[in-house]
């Protein structure tokens, strides 16, 4: 459990959050915040113009991802899922699924624009 994980779980612990949340709760949480990030972004589709767009609401952005990272500490915590362990399981399975060579500079998804 990384340092960020545990400091949640332990402030979430001193105040008996825990009684007040269940998985569910956090994952609407988790959808609420990522909501908040989309609104900043929703009608624009220039992705130079986008970038400008969350520069301009960087306060915004980092406080919406550090929600959407408070939540999905607390979903961890509450399934007895060690963030850092499912990454390294996913980053790993994700090295075998799309080599370097054969996936560089190119988009995952078949039918992204540029690719057959």
């Amino acid at each position: 459990m990384n340092k960020f994980q545990k400091s949640i779980e332990d402030f979430s612990k001193t105040r008996e959050w825990h009684k007040f949340y269940n998985p569910k709760d956090l994952l609407l949480g988790i959808v609420e915040e990522i909501g908040e990030l989309r609104n900043i972004v929703k009608w624009e589709q220039d992705p130079k113009a986008i970038k400008k767009l969350i520069s301009e609401n960087y306060l915004e952005f980092e406080d919406n991802i550090g929600d959407i990272y408070w939540f999905l500490c607390l979903l961890a915590n509450e399934s007895n899922v060690d963030i850092d362990v499912a990454i390294s399981k996913v980053i790993e399975r994700n090295k075998k699924r799309f080599p370097e060579q054969e996936y560089k500079s190119k988009h995952t998804n078949p039918y992204s624009k540029g690719q057959k």
